[in-house]
């Protein structure tokens, strides 16, 4: 079973589906190819013509004008070069970004349990690495194949009218070319398969090394490092080579059967010429003839072979194509705005994990209020916020939006009416004003920027940077301290205008005064019945909320305020008693 969003053609029969949707650009490159080798083949006989001429001694305007129309076919030739050459680059060219855009397209929609199971190493070769070998294989790889055959299609005859002795004498060794494609295939098709898997384990490894250079600087594993990247490093070096001792053997073996050919021919065509049955030009036409049948033999093997990796990849792309998203987005309800948020005997566990991270958890938030959630670590208060978001499935309904199941609400209209700032924060490689607009159809203002980030305490710091709200940040924000992080993802989700936000221990790399600045702001709610879930480790981030949720190994042991829970939940008088709130 596939998404429904990719054709069963594609999965199928990619270079089939390719060729359909992009049939004029291939169809008038095949046509200008097919054109080419036609005029190529029979422009050796033009030369035969010639050369009898200049032997029979015949006038100077017969050979002027053999020669005038051997360089209009080369002439001829290089357009119809071009234009194959134009018309075929863009099939495949075309044929390489729908792909990439379709594989994209199918990630972005896959949810957080897919890429738990799939390294992002793994799934950047699938886009760089993976669609660019398909791409040299519906190309290159049938550009040849198709080159070479219509070759033989247009030599062979030509040199069975010339000379058919010659012809099965010096391609005697022709019939080989078959039962070595048919050797070599599987060879090829495995080992570039183990090939792309090594280049995918390297470039996972890598990009993890990257991102947690500081971690491995920190705790001086530098050589510990560099010693497993040498041997995921040598993985790949073998792999490639036993691909590369297979594709050695194509052309040597190729060109030495078809080459040989030539030598044969020195025996052979001495008596004919001798005894007048063969002329000069004869000899000389048949000679380019067998050199130009060096390619196609080639080209037979190189292009199976170029098929075959090609295949290979797709393969890989097939099967990441052919996993199906656990959250399908089926729903049609649409939000105006939030009135109320309902919760009723809400339990999950992860995929492939049999222990319920949380059982049985029920509450009920209505518009403009503000609830807290807080509890030990492990208990499960990101895992409900990533529920409440839609980043996970359920087993059954239990989680409503205005008495609206989640699972029926178009996901367009429940991103907008939900803000959601994660613990880890997350920033791109853009600048300020494109990070805080993220997620807007239009960029915001300048008031309206200064606004919010003064309401988290960023204002100042933002200007100070060097081009202020235009100062570009690294990856990841890696130019930028965790609390700037935090408060810059906070000004984010603010933006975004949804009536209910969410904020997951998002004031945790702050300081107690910059933690007070920010609740102020959340306290005047920046907009009408702006609503908030806060989860935090710190009480005095929910202090002044409506209800406390109380979560102790994934049940809610507790709900109520402050005042309440001190009087009726350990948990949070623990809690409390250890941040002096008690």
């Amino acid at each position: 079973m596939t998404d429904k969003n990719i054709p069963d053609l594609l999965i199928k029969h990619p270079l089939l589906f390719y060729i359909r949707s992009q049939w004029k650009p291939f169809s008038l490159g095949m046509f200008f190819l097919l054109i080419t080798n036609l005029i190529d083949g029979l422009s050796p006989l033009v030369i035969k013509q010639g050369i009898d001429q200049i032997t029979a001694k015949a006038p100077v305007a017969d050979i002027l004008k053999t020669g005038g129309l051997f360089f209009l076919a080369m002439a001829t030739l290089a357009v119809t070069r071009y234009y194959w050459r134009s018309f075929f680059g863009t099939y495949h060219t075309l044929a390489a970004d729908d792909l990439r855009n379709r594989v994209f397209r199918h990630l972005s929609e896959m949810g957080p349990s897919f890429y738990q199971k799939n390294p992002v190493g793994e799934l950047m070769s699938l886009l760089t690495n993976d669609v660019q070998a398909f791409r040299q294989a519906i190309g290159s790889g049938v550009l040849i194949l198709v080159d070479g055959v219509s070759i033989i299609a247009i030599l062979l005859p030509i040199m069975l009218w010339l000379e058919p002795t010659w012809t099965w004498k010096t391609l005697i060794f022709l019939p080989l070319v078959p039962f070595l494609i048919w050797k070599v295939n599987k060879l090829i098709y495995e080992r570039f398969k183990k090939q792309q898997d090594e280049l995918a384990d390297l470039s996972g490894f890598s990009q993890e090394l990257v991102a947690g250079i500081r971690v491995v600087k920190s705790f001086v594993q530098e050589k510990q490092k560099l010693s497993a990247f040498n041997s995921i490093n040598s993985k790949f070096e073998k792999a490639s080579n036993r691909v590369a001792s297979v594709d050695a053997l194509f052309v040597p073996v190729m060109q030495f059967g078809v080459a040989s050919g030539t030598v044969i021919l020195l025996f052979i065509a001495s008596g004919d010429l001798l005894t007048g049955v063969a002329t000069i030009g004869t000899l000389v036409a048949f000679q380019r003839y067998i050199s130009k049948m060096v390619w196609p033999m080639t080209a037979l093997g190189l292009g199976i072979s170029q098929f075959q990796k090609g295949m290979a990849a797709f393969s890989r792309i097939r099967a990441t194509l052919e996993q199906i998203s656990d959250l399908p987005s089926h729903g049609t309800l649409q939000l105006q705005d939030f009135e109320s948020l309902k919760v009723k005997d809400l339990t999950f566990a992860y995929p492939g994990n049999p222990v319920s991270v949380l059982q049985n958890v029920s509450f009920e938030l209505r518009a403009g209020q503000k609830m807290g959630i807080v509890g030990p670590v492990g208990s499960g208060k990101s895992t409900l916020l990533h529920l409440l978001s839609r980043l996970y499935p359920t087993s059954k309904p239990a989680i409503s939006i205005n008495d609206m199941a989640l699972e029926e609400i178009q996901e367009i209209s429940l991103r907008k009416t939900l803000a959601f700032v994660p613990q880890d924060p997350f920033l791109f490689s853009q600048s300020v004003r494109e990070n805080l607009s993220y997620g807007l159809d239009e960029p915001e203002t300048m008031d309206v920027l200064k606004s919010l980030t003064g309401a988290v305490d960023l204002l100042g710091e933002v200007e100070s940077l060097p081009q202020g709200f235009d100062s570009q940040l690294g990856e990841r924000g890696v130019n930028l301290s965790g609390g700037q992080k935090q408060r810059m993802t906070i000004a984010r989700g603010l933006l975004t205008r949804a009536p209910l936000v969410m904020l997951d221990d998002s004031l945790s790399a702050v300081d107690h005064k910059t933690e007070q600045v920010i609740q102020e702001a959340l306290r005047r709610n920046l907009e009408r019945r702006r609503t908030q879930i806060i989860v935090a480790h710190r009480l005095s981030s929910v202090l002044d909320a409506d209800q406390i949720l109380v979560l102790n190994q994934g049940t809610v042991e507790a709900i109520g305020t402050h005042a309440e829970l001190l009087a009726k939940s350990a948990t949070y008088r623990s809690m409390a008693e250890l941040q002096g709130l008690a």
